[in-house]
């Protein structure tokens, strides 16, 4: 995180100044000082491009200061500024979508334009007239992978959602930069920074407003049933429909760190696990899960995340971990709903390669998959593909049949890394759903 200093360039008349470059040399395209005519060309050049177009290619310089290929995805125009001053809205084409952000002009190299606009981008969303209805199914709609959406639905989707609206939130005691677009309410279309009540979840505008409501909050914890604790760590158990406010306000803070995550106006189905760290002020959110009441795919849990704070410090493999306790107890095998995302994906995979190679180097004689997924509730697809995937699998006579050489599963333990904290289930105080009722 953190913001880039941008360089101040030569305005009106001025020679330009020239820029280093990371090998020590002048960037392409910039004056020594002495080639005047050449530098009147390049300036008349570069002004008959300016402004960029919508979908034009160019290389930009980023926070670590080298330069790289970015797309144009929007551009504005800066206030009080003349005719060619705009900023823009850029894709590093090398990196996940996460990163894009607005640069000012000085960042882009000029000299690296590429003129060919994307056909997909010339329809961009500045002409494509939405109505509310149709802005509602594209938020609702779950575009990764691309299974569910035809190609005219996928491109409005990516048309709605390219350019983060808000780009940075507080929380707590935490400001935190955002990563993608949320769809919160009109009213706060005008807002870059939201104030989050890390309690409530209730968001502002203003920090004073969030400081009259702390007055007034009397929560310290998520608004739900503490089924589980264990040190300064506690899990949350809300239900959506007896939370309702809570949990699409938490819907709205998570979009803001899942590129592809469906948001559902209708929470009611769903309950959400929030974890926290406790203190002497009170229960401070780091992530959460949540999964279907009833789930006719086996699914136990429909979307994870750890705010970024409290990233590489376990909790997601924990949120996991939890999420597989949940279903033992509930008697279930259980899968994440699909299509997962970049990172879950690699999470999962790292999960399901510690709990089965675990089993595998402890048991002695054989074991069949069946017999593993009623161990570890994890669903036997999963299994087999995990194995597969790690090549300790093979079809002989009709059937699977595992491979578990000692050396080969410690290999393949130490790559998939630590477990991160463990889930103590004598801490777990929890009925399954269907037996509340």
């Amino acid at each position: 995180m953190g913001s880039i200093d941008m360089p101040t360039t030569a305005e009106n008349n001025s020679s330009p100044t020239p820029t280093a470059t990371a090998d020590g040399g002048l960037h392409p395209g910039e004056s020594n000082g002495t080639l005047g005519d050449e530098s009147n060309v390049s300036k008349k050049r570069r002004g008959g491009m300016l402004p960029l177009e919508v979908g034009t290619r160019v290389m930009c310089r980023w926070r670590d200061g080298k330069y790289h290929p970015v797309k144009v995805i929007e551009r504005r125009k800066l206030p009080s500024a003349g005719a060619n001053d705009y900023e823009y809205y850029v894709h590093y084409t090398e990196f996940n979508r996460r990163l894009d952000e607005w640069v000012k002009l000085e960042q882009l190299d000029l000299d690296s334009v590429e003129t060919v606009v994307d056909e997909k981008v010339e329809d961009k969303v500045t002409s494509l007239k939405m109505t509310r209805h149709q802005k509602r199914k594209i938020d609702e709609t779950h575009v990764e992978g691309h299974e569910e959406l035809d190609a005219a639905s996928l491109r409005e989707h990516e048309e709605f959602t390219k350019v983060k609206n808000i780009a940075t939130i507080e929380l707590g005691r935490y400001e935190i930069e955002t990563w993608y677009f949320s769809p919160f309410p009109p009213e706060y279309n005008d807002c870059v920074k939201l104030y989050f009540c890390e309690f409530c979840l209730n968001f502002m505008k203003r920090k004073e407003q969030l400081q009259r409501h702390m007055r007034k909050c009397d929560l310290k914890h998520p608004p739900g049933d503490e089924i589980y604790r264990s040190g300064t760590l506690s899990m949350f158990e809300v239900d959506g429909k007896k939370n309702k406010v809570y949990g699409q306000n938490l819907c709205y803070l998570a979009k803001l760190f899942l590129d592809h995550k469906t948001l559902y106006y209708d929470v009611d189905l769903f309950l959400f696990y929030v974890l926290c760290e406790c203190d002497d002020r009170g229960c401070h959110m780091v992530g959460y899960f949540s999964k279907e009441k009833h789930s006719e795919e086996s699914y136990n849990l429909a979307c994870i995340l750890t705010l970024p704070p409290y990233q590489r410090k376990g909790y997601g493999k924990f949120l996991i971990a939890f999420s597989y306790e949940l279903s033992k107890k509930e008697g279930k095998v259980g899968t994440p709903e699909r299509p997962l995302s970049d990172l879950g994906l690699l999470s999962y995979r790292g999960y399901w390669t510690r709990v089965l190679l675990d089993i595998l180097k402890k048991h002695k004689g054989n074991i069949s998959i069946k017999e593993l997924s009623d161990m570890t509730a994890i669903k036997a697809e999963d299994i087999l593909t995990t194995l597969q995937t790690l090549e300790l699998i093979q079809y002989r006579k009709g059937q699977h049949v595992i491979c578990a050489d000692p050396k080969v599963l410690d290999r393949h333990l130490k790559a998939a890394g630590r477990g991160g904290l463990e889930v103590d289930v004598s801490k777990l105080i929890w009925t399954p759903y269907k037996e509340q009722n």
